[in-house]
């Protein structure tokens, strides 16, 4: 087990052309400057080539994006500060939902959102004298197969999650089934499906049969995304599943605590994930409660 734990959670502010005006931007153009004159920019197009490649290659599709979608706005109903959680999103909805970028919904993809979060990382030893309960870093994995999806050898697959996930359980010691809950990086729907299917939770192609019976949702038995995610809190990168992770190992998540509360196993054991430069780089974190 790694000595290190994250000690507290707090939320600061800055502004939205900050975060779109610079850093973003700039990606964007890396990204975009050689495919913008086929009509293809930004991560939206490639995330849904991606998507695209995975409905032929293993048979995905709207019909289990539906389930992620509206399964993190369950959670999101649950959430006070949620942007989307006063909208219920039911199966209807979702196919009426206007398309964005073929095979995309305006609601498989994530909001844009003003603000920030941050984490505090110390010893763990440091940690427990503090005043906020102590969550431990107790496993990590990071791969980047490909600097971007256009150079990727394989668009549908396995993504970065593949070996990040497998490093980070091994570390901390624990399987699968020891995971109470994830936190998905979602920039997009089917990034959670694909994520959890390279983590190895279901195997290509079973991802709808996975989810059916509201298995990510309030009252199943793995818990994903618990806030509402990027979908439907709020997008702050990383930091979302994160920081989720860590209030709710610490049980500080009110009416979407896991538990009893929401008929859900109360957390030991918590993955979350990060995910960049359209599938082509993953990061794994094993949290555990302190």
């Amino acid at each position: 087990m790694l000595d290190a734990g994250i000690c507290n959670y707090v939320v600061i502010t800055y502004g939205h052309s900050a975060l779109w005006g610079g850093g973003m931007a700039q990606m964007l153009f890396q990204m975009t400057r050689n495919e913008a004159a086929f009509g293809h920019f930004g991560a939206v197009g490639g995330y849904a080539l991606a998507a695209r490649r995975a409905m032929h290659e293993f048979g995905t599709g709207p019909g289990t994006w539906q389930r992620i979608a509206s399964g993190q706005r369950k959670w999101a109903a649950l959430n006070p500060i949620s942007v989307m959680g006063k909208k219920p999103l039911a199966e209807e909805d979702y196919f009426k939902a206007p398309m964005a970028a073929d095979p995309f919904r305006l609601v498989d993809i994530c909001l844009v959102s003003d603000g920030g979060r941050a984490i505090i990382v110390t010893s763990a030893e440091r940690a427990r004298d503090l005043r906020q309960p102590a969550v431990l870093i107790s496993g990590m994995g990071q791969q980047n197969p490909s600097r971007e999806i256009g150079q990727a050898r394989y668009m549908a697959g396995p993504t970065g999650a593949k070996k990040a996930g497998k490093e980070a359980l091994q570390m901390a010691d624990v399987s699968l089934k020891d995971v109470d809950a994830c936190q998905i990086y979602d920039c997009f729907s089917y990034t959670v499906e694909i994520t959890l299917q390279d983590y190895g939770f279901f195997g290509p192609g079973e991802g709808g049969d996975w989810l059916k019976g509201g298995t990510i949702e309030p009252g199943g038995s793995m818990p994903v995304n618990t806030s509402g995610g990027q979908l439907s809190e709020a997008y702050f990168m990383g930091l979302t599943p994160i920081a989720e992770a860590v209030m709710q190992l610490r049980g500080q998540c009110g009416d979407r605590q896991l538990g009893p509360q929401t008929q859900t196993k109360p957390p030991e054991v918590i993955l979350a994930s990060d995910n960049g430069g359209i599938l082509q780089s993953h990061a794994c974190f094993v949290l555990k409660k302190g």
